[in-house]
């Protein structure tokens, strides 16, 4: 569009209409930015969780970066090495044996944030092992963080809520 033929006495119209075209211009150009999915850190993700269901201790810790933040109820704790992460798994493994449950998968769905940098979001349930009774759905994100030297590598844990 040529705004030179739009008369000069009219600067208002002028700069009404190229804001118009602003507007539409930016409403087009403007689509809703989809998130890519990264399949093969679900898979890394099921695998690593299949490891620390079945006390594979030593296998879990090897999805793991040398130093994971784990992020629960607002309270971040950062565990470096791996001997004291595979202590910290056996800890949350024999936690949940004690109170007789065990967590099944509901629904996973990875988010692609950047080039290296994929987020996990996992929908569990917490099952009675006597009954197999779904006690309660829990949430939690996991990012993972691919390390070239070591490939991708899981150094955050986070819970989230549940929305109704």
């Amino acid at each position: 569009m040529n705004l030179d033929k739009i008369p000069k006495q009219h600067s208002l119209c002028r700069l009404s209409y190229l804001i118009i075209l602003i507007i539409i211009f930016s409403c087009v150009s403007s689509k809703p930015e989809l998130t890519e999915n990264h399949p093969e850190i679900e898979k890394l993700w099921i695998d690593y969780f299949d490891d620390l269901n079945n006390n594979k201790f030593d296998e879990a810790v090897s999805y793991l970066d040398e130093s994971v933040l784990f992020s629960f109820n607002s309270t971040g704790v950062d565990i470096e090495g791996y001997d004291k992460l595979k202590f910290q798994l056996k800890k949350w493994k024999e936690s949940l044996d004690e109170k007789k449950i065990y967590l099944k998968l509901h629904d996973i769905e990875s988010i692609k944030l950047r080039k290296k940098m994929t987020m996990i979001d996992v929908k569990q349930g917490e099952y009675d092992i006597k009954t197999n009774k779904l006690i309660r759905e829990i949430r939690r994100y996991y990012h993972f963080y691919n390390f070239d030297d070591n490939g991708w590598r899981l150094y955050m844990i986070a819970d989230a809520k549940i929305g109704n």
